[in-house]
C-alpha cells in the first residue's frame, strides 16, 4: 500500500492525459501529474518522489521537496487563518492543516511557528500539530552532562527559551546565560546541563567546564588572527563591548584571558590584547 508521507522509489507505469500513474513492486499506483513527469519518461524508468494528498484529497506524488518530513518538527510560515485550523507553507501546492485543536495559541497569518508533521491514521492525511510537547518524549532520557546536541528554539518564556533537542527531548537555555540572539525557529549547537527527574533538559549554548574556557580561548584567538594579532578589549573593556565582539560574558572573557596569558600567548593591557608570535 501507497502512504502518505513517504519518499519513495516508483516505476512509471502507465501514461494518461492527466500525467504518469507510478506503481510500486506490488502493482499499487499513484498519480504524477504531467508538471512533475520527466518528458523523456518511460514505462519502466524509476523516479523518486514524495505521497501527499491534494486538494481534492486524492493520493498524488509530487517531486517537490516538503520543508517538514513525517514525525518531525520544523518551523514554518502561517498563511492562512480560519475558524477550523490555520494552514502552513511546507512548499507543496495544497498548505498543510493545523487543525484548530493542535493549535497551542492561535495561529496568525505571517507568523512562523514550529509544528510537528503526523499522519492521521484513519484518513491517511498529513497534519501538523503546534502542540509541540505532547510529541516529546520525557521518559529514559539518554543525554549525560556535558553531551553535544542541537536544539530547535520553539517558545520563549521570561526565563529562557523552550527547545527540541534532537527532534525528540524537550530542553530549555537560560536568557541569563545567552550571550548570542536567538529567535523561534533557531536551530542552535548546545551541551546538556542537566536532566531532571521530570525528564526536562537544562542546556547551554557554551561548553562546560574546562571545554568552556577553551572554547572562549579559541574565539579569542581566532579575532585576533582576522586583526592582524590585536584585539581592541582588555580589562576595562564593559560587558557590553564584550557581548558585542565576542558574544561571551566578561567573567568568561577574564577566565579565557588569564588561560591565554599564563600560556604566554598574548599580551594584555587595559584596552588592548596583543598576540604573542
Amino acid at each position: 500500500m501507497i502512504k502518505t508521507g513517504h519518499y519513495l522509489d516508483l516505476q512509471y507505469g502507465r501514461d494518461t492525459q492527466q500525467g504518469w500513474y507510478l506503481r510500486d513492486e506490488d502493482g499499487n499506483e499513484v498519480l504524477l501529474p504531467n508538471k512533475y513527469c520527466s518528458p523523456t519518461a518511460q514505462e519502466g524508468d524509476v523516479i523518486t518522489v514524495f505521497i501527499y494528498r491534494d486538494s481534492e484529497d486524492r493520493l498524488v506524488a509530487t517531486t517537490r521537496q516538503p520543508k517538514i518530513e513525517l514525525y518531525r518538527f520544523a518551523c514554518l510560515e502561517v498563511v492562512a487563518a480560519t475558524p477550523i485550523g490555520a494552514f502552513l507553507d511546507w512548499g507543496l501546492e495544497k498548505d498543510l492543516f493545523v487543525p484548530f485543536k493542535e493549535q497551542y495559541s492561535r495561529m496568525k497569518p505571517g507568523s512562523n511557528t514550529v509544528v510537528f508533521l503526523y499522519r492521521d491514521e484513519k484518513t491517511d492525511r498529513l497534519l501538523a500539530s503546534g502542540r509541540v510537547a505532547k510529541w516529546l518524549n520525557r521518559e529514559e532520557v539518554p543525554f549525560q552532562s556535558g553531551q553535544s546536541i542541537e536544539a530547535l528554539v520553539f517558545e520563549e518564556t521570561e526565563k529562557g527559551f523552550k527547545c527540541i533537542i534532537n527532534q525528540r527531548y524537550q530542553g530549555m537555555f537560560y536568557k541569563n546565560e545567552v550571550y548570542q540572539t536567538v529567535e523561534l525557529g533557531d536551530t542552535v549547537h548546545g551541551f546538556v546541563k542537566m536532566v531532571r527527574e521530570n525528564g526536562l533538559i537544562d542546556v547551554s549554548l557554551k561548553p562546560l567546564g574546562r571545554g568552556k574556557v577553551k572554547g572562549h580561548t579559541e574565539v579569542i584567538l581566532e579575532h585576533l588572527e582576522k586583526n592582524k594579532g590585536k584585539l581592541a578589549l582588555g580589562d576595562k573593556s564593559s560587558p557590553e563591548e564584550i557581548r558585542e565582539l565576542l558574544g561571551m560574558s566578561k567573567k568568561s572573557f577574564k577566565e579565557s584571558v588569564g588561560q591565554l596569558y599564563k600560556l604566554r600567548k598574548i599580551e594584555i593591557s587595559e584596552h588592548e590584547i596583543i598576540k604573542i608570535n
